[in-house]
């Protein structure tokens, strides 16, 4: 029986996969009508099955059990899929509700296109035999979409079904009529109901920030980064921006957008918004550099925000007013941050983001110090390069690293600064603030 069941997946086109230990096995099934069945099919009989993410009981509203033997229950805050009688099964069937849910601290389920498609995110959907741990952290996914659609799956564009392994936070996968925009570097999904003014900023602003990002800091090695933009046009006034890995959306759930385009900033905020996450797709090299210590945090935002100040003063020249307004809104908020705490603490008084304010001060003064010190040959990409390379060649992750880069090629007075930032409470951080801008 599993000989044909291979065979029969590898005649439909759907890519065979290691089975993991998650126990559970997702099928994403979307029919004509814009019906969408999620299918837990168990590697052995459970109870109960229990979802790794829970920010409210939402599903008990928004997922409807194809049989009636079953139902969603929450549990001491939980939710979990169970038989009515409480008897054990292997598989389920589940009809869910494809619209905008604002879920707090997490990602919509669906962001609705406005021509029909959606972004369905997958980490909604992660269930675990019982109750999901910290150690289940893979998922075997299928999907089978009408014919006619698309889906974006992993930087991937297919049609009719495919298969893969989903970890950690998940990803947003696009199904729709709307063909995507495959580069070389890129692909975009970029919803046709957007008013013109942002779809047509949008398709040509994104690949001049990659294109600009490639040649400053080299080609992304990684899978293609997928980009979406959605706007569902219903009554509301929700709207959701974020990241997963190699992926930026961004989900408009509302039907002004025309009076939302005369609020000052409006389309500024989007561009800039869209700079700083390519930016971070650029950031890695052959291998991941970052840190993962929340508390170096201001090492990856900080940088992302500065490139893409630096983008956008050198790509458009209308935009110098609107950065340098940012750059004086990030100078308050650092400061007023850092009486209360030091930088390092931030993310445990939910102040996280100072990293990016903070972070953002710091490597400007740093590219200032490189480009006058090197008559402009070195700046802060040269540098970032370098830090690459350090870790590449097996160096540590993080600002150690980091700050010896610094050093070598500025100045040990800067670094103690930067440290004095990021390490202290300071009664009078404008006057640090000050003199990081000022020390060469």
């Amino acid at each position: 029986m599993k000989y044909f069941q291979f065979i029969l997946l590898i005649m439909l086109g759907v890519s065979v996969l290691a089975e993991e230990n998650s126990g559970v096995d997702i099928l994403i099934e979307k029919s004509e009508g814009n019906l969408w069945k999620l299918v837990y099919q168990m590697d052995r009989s459970t109870s109960r099955i229990g979802f790794v993410r829970n920010p409210d009981a939402s599903r008990i509203e928004r997922w409807k059990p194809l049989s009636l033997d079953f139902e969603m229950v929450s549990i001491d805050g939980d939710e979990y899929l169970v038989r009515k009688d409480r008897a054990s099964f292997e598989r389920a069937e589940i009809l869910l509700t494809p619209t905008y849910k604002h879920l707090k601290k997490d990602y919509a389920p669906f962001s609705p296109y406005s021509n029909g498609g959606n972004l369905i995110y997958t980490g909604r959907l992660f269930a675990c035999i019982e109750k999901c741990s910290d150690e289940i952290t893979s998922w075997k996914v299928s999907m089978k979409i009408p014919p006619g659609e698309y889906m974006v799956v992993g930087g991937q564009v297919y049609t009719g079904a495919t298969s893969w392994i989903d970890r950690d936070s998940g990803m947003n996968v696009y199904v729709g009529t709307q063909k995507p925009v495959e580069e070389r570097s890129f692909i975009a999904v970029i919803d046709d109901g957007l008013p013109d003014g942002i779809r047509l900023s949008l398709n040509s602003d994104i690949p001049k920030l990659i294109a600009y990002f490639e040649r400053k800091l080299g080609k992304n090695s990684g899978e293609k980064p997928v980009l979406y933009a959605s706007y569902a046009q219903v009554d509301g006034n929700d709207y959701q921006g974020g990241t997963l890995p190699n992926q930026i959306f961004m989900h408009w759930n509302w039907n002004d957008f025309d009076e939302k385009l005369s609020e000052p900033n409006f389309v500024s905020d989007i561009i800039w918004f869209f700079a700083h996450e390519v930016a971070h797709f650029h950031q890695e090299g052959k291998d991941k550099v970052l840190s993962e210590d929340v508390r170096d945090s201001w090492l990856h935002e900080g940088n992302a925000g500065w490139l893409a100040a630096s983008a956008l003063l050198d790509l458009y020249p209308n935009f110098e007013k609107y950065v340098y307004a940012k750059v004086d809104k990030f100078r308050a908020s650092c400061s007023n941050g850092l009486k209360k705490f030091s930088l390092v603490e931030a993310a445990n008084h939910g102040r996280f983001d100072l990293y990016y304010s903070c972070g953002l001060l710091i490597h400007r003064a740093i590219d200032q110090s490189l480009q006058e010190k090197s008559n402009g040959s070195a700046s802060i990409y040269s540098l970032w390069r370098n830090y690459r390379e350090e870790i590449e060649s097996g160096g540590e992750k993080g600002i150690k690293s980091f700050f010896k880069i610094v050093e070598n090629e500025t100045s040990r007075e800067l670094v103690e600064v930067i440290r004095q930032l990021v390490s202290r409470k300071l009664a009078n951080p404008e006057a640090t603030l000050e003199k990081l801008s000022q020390v060469i």
